[in-house]
């Protein structure tokens, strides 16, 4: 592995139903040391989540094994400073987020529309801020 350049190709898959249009991106781990063209030197697929323990090891970190997180944020961080599109620097800048070890988790409050943390103990989501809670207990 010392004689392998990695890096990340992420391409933007557009789909479309009857109903409504998304895209979504994909980022390919690369082996620039094999050849110069995709998908020749394709290595794996970059997870969303290196989860360390190990219940079903994602090719990622099969290939790159203890070194999958630094693998992970190093090419994620390289990729952020070379990209030029926003929506991309977004969807980079989410998943290394989401590679910290206890990242804490905002989500918008359907009742007034501010973000706010939460726990992800909880088996449904939560979708209401405890402030919002709060109001509408004490209304009834």
């Amino acid at each position: 592995m010392n004689d392998m350049t990695f890096e990340l190709r992420i391409f933007r898959r557009d789909y479309t139903s009857n109903l409504s249009a998304w895209n979504h991106l994909r980022f390919a781990v690369v082996d620039l040391n094999k050849s110069k063209s995709y998908p020749e030197n394709f290595v794996s697929m970059l997870p969303m989540r290196i989860d360390s323990d190990g219940k079903v090891p994602s090719a990622f970190t099969k290939f790159f094994g203890k070194k999958s997180l630094e693998t992970a944020q190093r090419l994620l961080t390289a990729a952020l400073k070379t990209e030029g599109d926003s929506e991309i620097k977004a969807e980079i800048a989410r998943r290394l987020s989401l590679l910290e070890p206890n990242p804490v988790i905002q989500i918008k409050c359907r009742v007034c529309k501010k973000f706010f943390p939460t726990s992800k103990k909880r088996v449904f989501k939560q979708k209401v801020c405890p402030e919002c809670l709060k109001r509408r207990d004490s209304q009834k």
